[in-house]
Order: structure tokens, then C-alpha cells, then sequence
């Protein structure tokens, strides 16, 4: 047997080394052999070598090394490794972050060191620049002509940014690199559409793309007459001090602020109380004392549409929590409306949406609140053009909105609710009725099965809660929405008989979401939508005596009515007497006879072809308690705990003063020469003492036609 000696390449490569002294090689102490330094043969080099970059941008550099097997560098920015904030940054892959804001000077050095040699290394030099505007908005978009500031947003924004306005330089303040405010005058000469730039300087002066503000003459004053209009429709009833200042601020600095203005609220409940008493009086106490009087009163015109009613409902914290989202959302979403009213359980109980179990095969779901939600809250019964009026089909008669399926369809989806939890309770398939919260559903409870609403496909498995979005969205966006909601909120704050092109226009505001400078450009807006009622044509025709249309107006409802009164009187008040004097004159608050509210949207004038809503509450009995009310009020008082004082009509001077007070304040100024003459002769029949004079006057004007119908 043979045997072969086999030699590793190893071994004789480690032979090889070991044998030849020729290569320069030293051993160490240790026998082991060094390898060899690069010596001067390494080079690095940078590229880019130069590069401009702006701030806020980033930059990506390579390293070549040549000369040496190790090829890995460390990076560096003005000799400080990885960078600073100041500088810019680099990481190990020779990405550079340019910093916030240009250094001085405005040249940094990028430098590539050898990982094996740190004396070698190779730069780049990186020129920092500017970065380039970005603008996104400017508010307000609309600016009178003088002086004006603005709000200028976007992105890239600089401490030197300056701001031109149509070529003119304003002063600019910056405030981040996103906002910057800027300052100026704007001349008649402006009118119409102006550019608006911001410029970065240098280093790399840049401009950003062009945005354009509208430039409107400056706003007329306003007269007396019109402020005291404004703040009929807008509130619950002028004050002196309001139409001063709405006649100094003008209408929109006015609603500006009245958006702002904090809500007023409804505390909570004792455990103790019961009824709704203490609710109605805490009602009164915030319309006729509270700043937020605009909210208030949409709210109450919500309530009027979404109507929950003592005649079933009787617990007080339903009724705080009811009117809590009610006011919230009086000037925010009407999405937020529907859902957070949908899931009071005060109109869950009321309309019996809670505790509606999903039906058993061959059974209904309850279909009370699915038909009174599409009917009287949202739809209505008639397809609308953009308008408020029905379309029609052939043989004239309204095109349904919805059919009875549909009805079917949405009493399902709203199945699987139940009352709140109480404290401590566990979560049951019927809770005890409960009002301290929101509605909570039952799954179990819910039918999730598929259905099909309204056209639109509501797709199985959802939870409750999913699937009432879903419903709710399909309301929300059908095309009937807007000008039914618009219709009925232009009857109750302004005019009984808005025509098709005032609805038209303010359900374009509640699509849009935008009217003027107000609103967030999101549908349902509550704010564009209420900016669109008060400030309409047709709203302010009757500011002027030459634009007063006859069939304008509206007559004031009870509650309405009450308070305006009262709130022109320095009144203090409990909120005692109002809900027993409006029961009187048909409208006893929180109390109405069903969901149709007191008086119903459409309700046409006896002998006429007008509309007149409160006149459904009007008869022989109530229009005596009318009377009997400002024989009250002047006389006396509401209640023990509501009082008023007539000072300032007293303090007017003379009978013809006291008169003209009156008529600026509660007629703006309408009152006829046959009124005026016959409400003097009563001031005479009073005899000398001031006091009876101003009495009389006032209880003439109260009572009257010319202040009961609000023009």
C-alpha cells in the first residue's frame, strides 16, 4: 500500500513568508508578522465636490478610496463627526441633513476621513441656501379697504420672509417656519383681486407661488336700525350696549365674535331633582343673561326640529344632556347634530330608538325614529330641488324622498341601543332608563345584517355603532338635506317666507361649507350656514326704509318674544314665570304636544298665500295672553324671581323721547305717525308722573301688531 503526501496551499504559503527576508517585513517580539501601511498611496475623494442644498433638503455624497484595501471613511461636518444642528448633520452612509436655518457663513465643509488612516481624508464643499416658500393660505381672503393684517400659512418660511401685496412690501412678522403675519393699507385703487408672494432673501432668494385676497370697500356704518334687525334674528333680543356695538363693529366683526363666544351650559342635575322645571328655568336664566346669544338661539331653533317633549320624557338630566348637545353643536357640524341628538337618551326614550331589539324573522324593527328622523329632521317628505321646492312627476305630485323599505331599512340599522350604564351597573340587554350619558349598544341586540337604504348598499357585520354612521352619512349627504335644514332655519331666525333663491343660497353654504371668510369648507357647516341666513339680500332688505318688503318677517314666538322684552329692560331673573306665561300663549317650553313641534314649518295664512308657522298657535286665547303678558310685565313683573327695570325709557325726557326710544329699540325705528299719536295720547290719559307715562307706552308697544310681528 502506497502512501501520498498531500501539502496544504497554506502550509506553503506560510513557508514562503517565512522564508524570505526581501519583503521588509519585522517580526514582532511575539514572532507574529505586521502587514505593511499604506503609506502615501491612499487618496480619498469626495463627490459632488461642491453642492448647494436648501435648508430643510438633504444631500447624498460618496467616498472613493484608492490606495488601500480598507475602504471604509468616517464622515464629518466643519470637523465635527456626524455634524451639528447648526451645520447640518451627515450619517455613516453620507447622507447630509441641511439644518433649520442657513449658518454664517453660509458655506459648510463635508470631509471623508480613512477608517485606516486618519491623516487621509477628502471634502466637499456644500453652499446652504434658502429654502423656497411654500404658501398654502391666506386669511381673512377677503380685506376692507385700510389697514389689515393677515395670516399667511405654508411651509419653508424664513426670520427675513417678507410678504407683497400686490408688489407692495408689507410688514412682516415671522411667527414659524409654517405661519407668518404681515401687516398693510389697502387703497380703493386695490379693489378687486390682489397677488399676494412671500419672498425668501438670500442666499438663494426665492418666491413662492401666488395666492390672491379679494379687496372690498370699506363696510358703510350701520345704522341703528339695522344693528337692532341683526340682533332680532341673530338673538334672543337687543340690548342698548349691542346695538351700539354692532353699529360701531359691523355685522361680521359681530358674528366673529358671537362664533368665539363661549357656550353657555345646563349643570347637572341633583340626584333629588325631578321634572324638568329647574331645565326651563335654567334656559331662561342663560337667553336672557348669557353672551352667547347667537348659539343659544340656533340652538333653539334645533330644538324646534329636533323636538324631545316633557309629555314623555320628564327626567331633568335627559333634558340637561339634550340641550348641552344641542348647544354644542349649534355652531359646528349638522353631522354632529344628528349623531349626538340620535344618542341622547332623552330622544331615544322619546321616540323610541332605545331598547329597539333586532326583529325576530318575520318581524319589524321599531320604525318610529327611523320615519320621524327622515321626515321632520333631516329629509323631509319631498324630493327637494337645491331650492326647497318639490320636484314633481308627471301628474304634478311630489316625487317621494324615501319609501316604506327604507323606512324598514333604517329601523334596523338603529336596533341594538339601549340606556347608559349606571355607576356600578353591568352592561345589560335592556338597562334600566338611565340619562346620565349617551345611549351604549348591545350587539347582541343589533341586526347587522345587509340592507339597502335610500339607494346605497349598508353592508353586513358592522357593529352599532358603525352601522349608524353609516346610515347617518347617507342622510347627511343626500341632495334633500341641505335645502330642507336651510328652509327651516331661515323661517325661525329671519323670515317665514324666504323665497327659492334665498334657500338656494344658503344650502349652497351648508354644502360648501364656506360663505365669505366663515366656515371650514366642510359640508354641514353650521357656521357658514347661520352667516349665510343673517347676512343674505333678502335677510338685511328692511335696513333702509326704501328696501322694506311687505311680506318679510315673521311673527315673534312666545319664548322669543318674552325674552327680548326682558332682556331690554336690565333684567334679573331666576328663570321663574317665562315657561308658565309661554304655556299660556301656546308654547310652554320643552312641552310641545308631539314631535311636530308647537307649530309645524308649513302653515299657510288664513285668507292668504303666505306662510305664517306661529300663527298655528295663534287664536282668541292666546293672542289675549299675549296681551295679558305686557300688562304683566309692565305692572309688575314676570314671576317673584324675574324683574325688569324701565329706567331708560324714563330717563328719555320727554313723551315724544320715551316714544322714540321705544321705536329705535323694540320697532327700529317702523313706528307709524297714527301709533305714535295714539300711544301719546295714552301718555297723557297716565297723567304727570313719568313713570305712568312710560308704562303706558310700553304696554301699548308690546302689545301691538307692529311689535308682535318682527319685520
Amino acid at each position: 500500500m502506497s502512501v501520498k503526501r498531500i501539502w496544504s496551499t497554506s502550509a506553503v504559503l506560510i513557508f514562503f513568508l517565512g522564508g524570505c527576508t526581501g519583503l521588509g517585513t519585522k517580526s514582532s517580539g511575539s514572532g507574529s508578522p505586521t502587514l505593511p501601511p499604506d503609506g502615501g498611496s491612499t487618496s480619498i475623494t469626495v463627490t459632488p465636490a461642491t453642492a448647494t442644498i436648501r435648508v430643510g433638503s438633504n444631500g447624498s455624497f460618496a467616498a472613493a478610496v484608492s490606495g488601500s484595501t480598507i475602504t471604509s471613511v468616517t464622515w464629518s461636518v466643519n470637523s465635527v463627526a456626524g455634524g451639528n444642528a447648526t451645520t447640518g448633520t451627515i450619517d455613516a452612509n453620507g447622507t447630509y441633513t441641511s439644518p433649520a436655518s442657513v449658518p454664517t457663513p453660509n458655506t459648510v465643509t463635508i470631509t471623508a476621513t480613512s477608517a485606516a488612516d486618519t491623516t487621509k481624508n477628502g471634502t466637499a464643499t456644500v453652499t446652504l441656501q434658502n429654502p423656497v416658500p411654500v404658501l398654502s393660505s391666506v386669511s381673512p381672503s377677503t380685506i376692507s379697504a385700510g389697514a389689515f393684517s393677515l395670516t399667511l400659512s405654508g411651509s419653508g418660511f424664513v426670520n427675513n420672509s417678507t410678504v407683497t401685496f400686490g408688489g407692495q412690501t408689507l410688514t412682516t412678522t415671522f411667527v414659524s417656519s409654517t405661519e407668518l403675519q404681515a401687516s398693510g393699507t389697502a387703497t380703493t385703487t386695490q379693489i378687486g383681486m390682489v397677488n399676494i408672494v412671500v419672498n425668501n432673501p438670500d442666499p438663494g432668494a426665492a418666491a413662492s407661488s401666488t395666492l390672491t385676497a379679494e379687496v372690498v370697500s370699506a363696510p358703510q356704518p350701520i345704522s341703528q336700525v339695522a344693528a337692532v334687525r341683526l340682533l332680532e334674528q341673530s338673538t334672543f333680543g337687543p340690548t342698548p350696549a349691542l346695538v351700539t356695538q354692532v353699529a360701531a363693529s359691523g355685522f361680521n366683526d359681530f358674528l366673529e365674535e358671537q362664533f368665539a363666544a363661549p357656550a353657555s351650559t345646563y349643570p347637572t342635575p341633583a340626584a333629588t331633582d325631578s321634572g324638568v322645571s329647574k331645565v326651563q328655568n335654567q334656559f331662561f336664566i342663560n337667553a336672557v343673561n348669557d353672551s352667547d346669544q347667537l348659539r343659544q338661539r340656533v340652538a333653539f331653533a334645533l330644538n324646534e326640529i329636533w323636538v324631545v317633549s316633557q309629555n314623555k320624557v320628564s327626567d331633568p338630566t335627559g333634558y340637561t344632556n339634550y340641550m348641552t348637545a344641542l348647544t354644542k353643536d349649534a355652531l359646528g357640524n349638522y353631522y354632529d347634530v344628528m349623531k349626538d341628538v340620535t344618542l341622547t337618551p332623552a330622544m331615544g326614550h322619546y321616540l323610541d330608538m332605545v331598547n329597539n331589539d333586532k326583529p325576530a324573522t318575520g318581524q319589524h324593527a321599531n320604525e318610529n325614529y327611523a320615519r320621524e328622523s327622515m321626515q321632520l329632521f333631516t329629509l323631509g317628505l319631498s324630493v327637494l330641488n337645491s331650492d326647497g321646492t318639490s320636484q314633481v312627476d308627471g301628474s304634478g305630485n311630489p316625487l317621494p324622498t324615501y319609501t316604506q323599505n327604507d323606512v324598514m331599512a333604517l329601523g334596523r340599522s338603529f336596533t341594538g341601543w339601549t340606556f347608559p350604564t349606571e355607576p356600578g351597573a353591568t352592561l345589560a340587554r335592556h338597562n334600566p332608563e338611565y340619562y346620565g350619558g349617551n345611549m351604549v349598544p348591545f350587539e347582541s341586540n343589533h341586526d347587522s345584517g345587509a340592507k339597502t337604504f335610500l339607494g346605497q348598499s349598508v353592508p353586513a357585520g358592522q357593529s352599532a355603532e358603525q352601522e349608524l354612521d353609516t346610515v347617518l352619512t347617507i342622510i347627511f349627504n343626500h341632495p334633500n338635506l341641505a335645502p330642507f335644514v336651510s328652509q327651516q332655519l331661515i323661517e325661525k331666525l329671519v323670515t317665514s317666507n324666504p323665497s327659492p333663491g334665498y334657500v338656494s343660497r344658503v344650502a349652497s353654504a351648508f354644502t360648501s361649507g364656506q360663505f365669505q371668510t366663515f366656515g371650514t369648507g366642510k359640508r354641514g357647516d353650521m357656521q357658514a350656514t347661520v352667516a349665510a341666513i343673517l347676512l343674505d339680500p333678502e335677510a338685511r332688505r328692511g335696513d333702509t326704509a326704501s328696501s322694506v318688503v311687505a311680506i318679510d318677517g315673521k311673527q315673534r314666538e312666545p319664548v322669543v318674544m318674552m325674552v327680548s322684552v326682558a332682556r331690554l329692560f336690565n333684567p334679573t331673573t331666576d328663570g321663574t314665570g317665562f315657561t308658565g306665561w309661554g304655556g299660556n300663549m301656546g308654547q310652554s317650553l320643552f312641552n310641545s304636544g308631539s314631535v311636530f313641534n308647537f307649530f309645524p314649518p308649513q302653515n299657510p295664512i288664513a285668507g292668504t298665500t303666505l306662510n305664517g308657522p306661529e300663527f298655528a298657535i295663534y287664536n282668541t286665547n292666546t293672542a289675549l295672553a299675549r296681551v295679558n303678558f305686557a300688562n304683566s310685565i309692565v305692572n309688575g313683573s314676570i314671576s317673584s324671581g324675574t324683574k325688569v327695570d324701565f329706567t331708560p325709557v324714563i330717563n328719555a325726557g320727554s313723551q315724544d323721547a320715551m316714544v322714540d326710544w321705544l321705536n329705535n329699540y323694540m320697532l327700529h325705528g317702523t313706528i307709524s305717525s297714527q301709533m305714535k299719536q295714539s300711544v301719546e295720547t295714552a301718555m297723557t290719559a297716565a297723567g304727570t308722573n313719568t313713570k305712568n307715562q312710560a308704562k303706558a307706552a310700553l304696554y301699548l308697544v308690546i302689545s301691538s301688531s307692529q311689535y308682535q310681528v318682527q319685520r
